[in-house]
């Protein structure tokens, strides 16, 4: 920390997957001086006197933080907050021997000052940060109350004439350092809550280091009121991301680029430096922002469609390879497979090696075409707008869970995901009549900062309609770009979709997903008219890219865009260069 400069805030951001969270554990660790053994510690760092607040939206995440620290800290070093109005049989076990309670209850409070001085970490959501503010433990009151007694004992000492000028004040901070965890789904106010209780805007104060945490291309604050989703709805992270920097000492625009189209999530693709750099030449500290593009979860198949859809194409796999557990779940994926058809596409005549059909059997993704009908019972149940449901993919996801359980694949290993209630809740019941009640059926938003061996996603929505509704409405998938990132970036081993083509044909990102999966060879069930004629383009008409403006209103007929990432093009390459050919009178594919 600097007695001079406030600085701007360092920001860690990147994908699923890329390791956030690990990252900002070290620095944690390296902040207080836990990077050395402790029997090592030498005096200097024995008297380390930092102190870390330690903050994030949700419950869940605080307790994965406190968790993952007390690995690292002693039991008396971290103090996990909780409002007093939190029942304490949903707090879980683990995390009980870092709170206190009021002796002989089990209400939450603060602990006596006592025990702050040997505290290293407290940690709590962002909204109870405001309990700290409340008992005036921020940085602010504390150096008043220091203040307002060195000014005390000076008046009461100086008829006995005794100096008190010349006692220095401990100028430490109560709070030295500010993390904020998943940062960029916390609301404005939210993230107020924490960063008032460790800035001081005094002259002589000590200024305290800020660390936010996140990925702005996942989901955002959830804001139900129409009136203030554009100001509420985008989370301090993500404005401070896309506002010029040039007030903080001068660099780059913004992360997120140029605020051309300040509605939508990607602005501009042109320029990567104006989309990865956030600048600001402060004291010397010129890299305020760190994005990371190494993906260590989940096989390569899953981040291509993404990398290219959200991440300007840099995201690379640096997840090692187990074979062992890759042709497990291939061979799960085989049974999967045997229960409909592969799409009857001919490959165009030619050479060119994204335009043939290639099928990649040791990638584990897979498409399912349905063709449903998609109602609301939001009559019968008096619920809401996102009441949509659709028998039959919901028929057609149990169908695949039910056959993956079959052969041996754990419950509670897979994970159903849809992004209206009304299926989560259809497909729920249809899976406890079978007892499959260990698999996790949840929204899109259930399932934001969690990983599931096994993902299959119904997309739901089965009439072009009604897509310009649920956008206006902020539901669904179509049209909602990062709730396609969180729903493609879950899947640790094993990817299902199950959906309506020629719906998703009017979606510009999950049109060249159908393209992906076409050439890949993991279309199966409902084929596509639309392809039939896309198909007949010949490919010196076609425009290759690796990245995808999803703020592009149509698709350009007359020069249509194929999306290949680097990955793609990477890992394909490996396969067997042989064109495939899908004979639907058998359920099979061969490869000539």
């Amino acid at each position: 920390p600097s007695f001079e400069t406030t600085r701007p805030p360092m920001i860690l951001t990147g994908p699923a997957g890329t390791g956030k969270t690990k990252s900002l554990i070290y620095a944690i660790a390296d902040v207080l001086g836990l990077l050395v053994q402790r029997g090592q510690l030498n005096e200097k760092q024995k008297k380390n006197p930092h102190r870390v607040l330690i903050c994030c939206p949700s419950h869940a995440a605080t307790d994965v933080l406190t968790r993952r620290l007390s690995g690292l800290l002693e039991r008396s070093e971290i103090f996990r907050l909780y409002d007093e109005s939190r029942p304490s049989n949903i707090v879980p076990g683990y995390i009980l021997p870092f709170t206190c309670q009021v002796p002989g209850t089990d209400i939450f409070t603060l602990p006596p000052p006592s025990v702050w001085a040997g505290l290293k970490a407290v940690i709590c959501t962002c909204m109870d940060a405001h309990l700290l503010f409340r008992a005036q433990i921020t940085n602010h009151s504390i150096r008043m109350k220091q203040q307002c007694f060195h000014n005390y004992l000076f008046s009461e000492s100086s008829p006995l004439g005794l100096n008190i000028e010349k006692i220095s004040l401990d100028n430490t901070p109560l709070f030295t350092h500010l993390f904020i965890d998943e940062a960029a789904q916390a609301t404005e106010p939210e993230i107020m809550c924490p960063l008032s209780c460790v800035v001081d805007p005094h002259p002589g104060g000590r200024k305290v280091e800020i660390t936010l945490v996140g990925d702005p291309r996942q989901l955002s604050p959830r804001v139900f009121s129409s009136d203030v989703i554009d100001s509420l709805g985008r989370s301090f992270m993500e404005r401070l991301l896309r506002r010029p920097v040039t007030c903080l000492g001068g660099g780059e625009m913004t992360l997120l680029g140029p605020t051309n189209y300040p509605d939508s999530l990607l602005d501009n693709t042109e320029s990567l430096n104006d989309l990865i750099r956030y600048y600001a030449n402060v004291d010397g500290q010129e890299h305020l922002t760190i994005f990371l593009t190494e993906n260590y979860r989940g096989h390569p198949s899953f981040l291509m469609m993404p990398s290219s859809f959200f991440y300007f194409d840099r995201l690379r796999s640096a997840k090692a390879p187990d074979q062992a557990n890759l042709l497990y779940w291939c061979d799960k994926l085989r049974m999967v497979e045997s229960l409909t058809k592969p799409v009857s596409i001919e490959p165009p005549s030619t050479g060119a090696t994204f335009a043939e059909i290639r099928r990649q059997t040791t990638w584990p993704m897979h498409f399912r075409g349905v063709k449903g009908s998609d109602s609301s019972n939001a009559i019968e149940n008096f619920s809401g707008t996102d009441s949509w449901q659709n028998l039959p993919e919901a028929y057609a996801t149990v169908e695949i869970i039910d056959c993956l359980i079959k052969n041996g694949v754990q419950p509670v290993r897979i994970g159903a995901m849809s992004p209206f209630r009304g299926q989560v809740t259809l497909i729920r019941k249809l899976l406890r009549e079978k007892y499959y009640n260990d698999v996790n059926v949840g929204t899109i938003e259930n399932y934001q900062a969690v990983e599931q061996d096994v993902i299959v996603l119904s997309l739901t929505r089965a009439s072009g309609d009604f897509v310009g509704h649920d956008v206006e409405n902020l539901m669904g998938i179509f049209g909602q770009p990062k709730q396609l990132n969180v729903a493609m970036t879950r899947a640790e081993n094993l990817f299902i979709v199950v959906g309506d083509p020629y719906v998703m044909w009017l979606d510009s990102c999950w049109r060249q997903w159908l393209r992906f999966c076409s050439r890949n060879g993991l279309w199966y069930g409902e084929g596509l008219q639309q392809w039939e004629e896309a198909r007949s383009i010949s490919l010196k008409d076609m425009r290759f890219v690796p990245t995808l403006d999803i703020t592009a209103k149509s698709e350009d007929a007359e020069k249509p865009l194929v999306v290949v990432s680097t990955l793609e093009k990477i890992h394909r390459v490996h396969q067997e260069q042989m064109p495939m050919r899908c004979d639907t009178s058998l359920n099979e594919t061969i490869c000539p």
